[in-house]
Order: structure tokens, then C-alpha cells, then sequence
């Protein structure tokens, strides 16, 4: 395929699942490509080897679904994504942060503890990504994803026998917030998607829509919130305005209060940590305690980057989140001392930059 945007990912990646969902919504032509076989070309490119990563038929390279997407609905020649009153805004894309950087460690443990789902990822990574080593034999292909895939994003995230329930609640709650919101209206903040939605397909299509364990679960829960991934999944531009929510209701409320008590307090010790040198570090969430979790320079960045919109805001906007928005775990958006300053991106060319992974030491290379 020639001139068509290079994509490079996997079929069951979460956060290439969200770059295909906008795609699809918006009949962006792409080639989708393994990642696997083409470490020198986006290093050389990109600077990491990440999914997404992205080619533009123009040779130039973007990564980070987050400021990939911004980048791309900017760009159209249609209503955006992204909501104008600039309270709905804020929340939008503070919901995208929750999906992206919460909704993870749950995905990653039902995907990879759980002996159905683990067979099912490793068998089509080992094909999809491995495919070119046939002199491997498939089950050693298996065997090395499935352990890497544990070891670093399960077990090595904190999930153990102390955490298991919080972290599957983490799941159970996202779909009982979200199915109360999607009995009442076909997008999280009205009859339009915006950010919010896009980030929460990253979850919700290509692990807990797709894994057999996570699937089954939405499914027998959550029905409203599985007929809304398919709606996403099969979503076109109706060319009208969007129609949002005017103020936020209860249902839209009591997800606010989860994604306060559990991302933002995540954002704030993982800052706090970083600011320390620490490599890994403990976190208090919803009273369960986290051990040895890994610090983020990466998720630092993100929480410079909701403080930014946040100090966007005009007084009557503030005003009104701080309304709905718990004291004290969303105190870490408005305090006027930041915990740490992560360096990434000082020029703010994302998603242009050279990209960072999200765990690791995160120096761009």
C-alpha cells in the first residue's frame, strides 16, 4: 500500500485500538504493521518502539496515541472530538487520562493471569508479531511473550494476591459507572463522542471487549457499555453539531469520583516519587496498598499536562469542576506547588517529539 498512513501496532494493542477506532470514525486510510522486525526503522524514526507508532505518507513520524489523536482532529474539516465548553473539555480529557494510564493494570492482569485469556493473547502475539521466526517453535514463542507480558506488566505492576480484588474491581466499577450512563444516552457525555470515548475504546475494545474472560464479564454486566464498543467501533461522522451533556449528571458524577480516587491519586504518588529518584515506589489507592510499583516519567507528563488545561480554565470553569471533582485526590490538579517536573517534551512538539515508553527510565532515545 502507497501513500496511506503506516500504523505501526498490533490487532489486540489497547492503545491501537483507540488510534483504529478515531480512524475508522473518521475514513483515515492506514496500513496496519508489526512492530516486531521493525526496531531499527522506528528507533531511527519515532525514537521508541511503542504501539502505536505512526508514519505519515509524508515520511514525518508521530507516536503517543494521546497527542496523535489532538494532532489529527485538528485537522478536519468536521466537528471535533473534542468538546468546546471548556469545563466538558477538561473532564473529556481527563477520562482519556484515566483510560489510558488507570483502566491499564486491570487489562493487562485479566489478559495475562487468567489461563483462557493468556493462551489466547500469547498464541495470536506469537503469530502476528513472531510470525517471520519459523524457526522457532510456536509454543517457545508463546512461553517468552506470555512471561515477558507477566513478569513486566502484571506482577511486575503491583498485581499480587494483596491487590488481585482491587484491581478486578477497578474493572467491575468502570462498567457499573459506565453502564449507567450508557442506559441514558449512546456517548459518555451526550449524543456525540468526544475524547472520552476514544480513550475508553483503548480498554474496552481490545482487551475487556475482546478477551475471553473481560468480554464475558461486559457482557453479562455491562450490556449497555458492550453495545456501545460495537457503536464505536462502527461509528461514522453524522455531520451535526454535537449535542453534549449541559451539566453533569449523577451517573457521569459518580465515574468522576472513581477516576478521583483511583487515577489522579495514582498520578500524585507516582509524581512524588519521581521528584524522590525513586525507581519503584508504593501507592495507597481506595485503601489497598500497592507495592513496588514502577515509577512513570511518562505518567509525570501526563499529569503536567491535565495541570496545564486545568490552569486553562477561566474562574467560572474552575469553579464548577471543583464542584464535582472530590477533595482531597483532585487537589493534585489545582495545587500551586507541583510535585515534579518531568522534562519531556519542553519544546511541546508531540506527538513530533521523540517518544518515551511509559515505564523504564523513559530517556529519549
Amino acid at each position: 500500500m502507497g501513500n496511506v498512513m503506516r500504523v505501526f501496532g498490533s490487532r489486540i494493542s489497547y492503545y491501537t485500538g483507540k488510534l483504529e477506532t478515531y480512524l475508522r470514525f473518521r475514513s483515515i486510510d492506514y496500513e496496519l504493521l508489526p512492530t516486531v522486525g521493525n526496531e531499527r526503522e522506528l528507533l531511527a524514526g519515532a525514537g521508541v518502539v511503542q504501539m502505536p507508532v505512526v508514519q505519515l505518507d509524508d515520511g514525518r513520524w508521530l507516536t503517543d496515541s494521546t497527542p496523535i489523536l489532538a494532532w489529527l482532529d485538528a485537522r478536519q474539516d468536521a466537528p471535533s472530538i473534542y468538546p468546546e465548553d471548556p469545563a466538558l473539555r477538561f473532564l473529556a480529557l481527563l477520562l482519556e487520562d484515566y483510560a489510558d494510564e488507570w483502566l491499564w493494570r486491570p487489562a493487562m492482569h485479566h489478559r495475562w493471569s487468567h489461563r483462557q485469556d493468556h493462551q489466547y493473547a500469547s498464541g495470536l502475539l506469537a503469530d502476528e508479531l513472531l510470525g517471520h521466526m519459523r524457526w522457532v517453535p510456536r509454543f517457545v514463542k508463546r512461553f517468552l511473550i506470555g512471561r515477558r507480558q507477566l513478569g513486566g506488566f502484571v506482577r511486575g505492576d503491583g498485581v499480587n494476591d494483596a491487590t488481585r480484588a482491587h484491581v478486578e474491581q477497578g474493572y467491575s466499577t468502570a462498567l457499573d459507572r459506565l453502564e449507567e450512563i450508557f442506559t441514558l444516552r449512546p456517548f459518555v457525555l451526550g449524543r456525540a463522542p468526544t475524547i472520552a470515548d476514544f480513550g475508553l475504546m483503548g480498554p474496552m475494545l481490545r482487551h475487556f471487549g475482546q478477551d475471553p474472560t473481560p468480554a464475558e464479564i461486559m457482557r453479562s454486566r455491562a450490556p449497555a457499555v458492550y453495545e456501545w464498543v460495537a457503536r464505536m467501533w462502527n461509528l461514522r461522522p453524522t455531520g451535526e453539531p454535537p449535542a453534549l451533556l449541559a451539566e453533569v449528571d449523577a451517573p457521569l458524577a459518580a465515574l468522576l469520583v472513581e477516576v478521583c480516587e483511583t487515577h489522579l491519586v495514582q498520578l500524585r504518588e507516582n509524581a512524588v516519587a519521581y521528584e524522590r529518584g525513586l525507581a519503584r515506589h508504593d501507592q495507597e489507592v481506595q485503601g489497598c496498598r500497592y507495592t513496588k510499583v514502577p515509577t512513570s516519567r511518562y505518567r509525570v507528563w501526563c499529569l503536567e499536562q491535565l495541570r496545564g488545561e486545568w490552569r486553562a480554565l477561566d474562574d467560572g470553569a474552575r469553579r464548577e469542576l471543583r464542584a464535582l471533582l472530590p477533595e482531597p485526590h483532585a487537589a493534585v490538579l489545582w495545587d500551586e506547588t507541583a510535585p515534579a517536573a518531568s522534562g519531556y517534551d519542553p519544546e511541546r512538539r508531540a506527538p513530533f517529539n521523540r517518544g518515551i515508553n511509559v515505564f523504564g527510565t523513559g530517556v529519549p532515545r
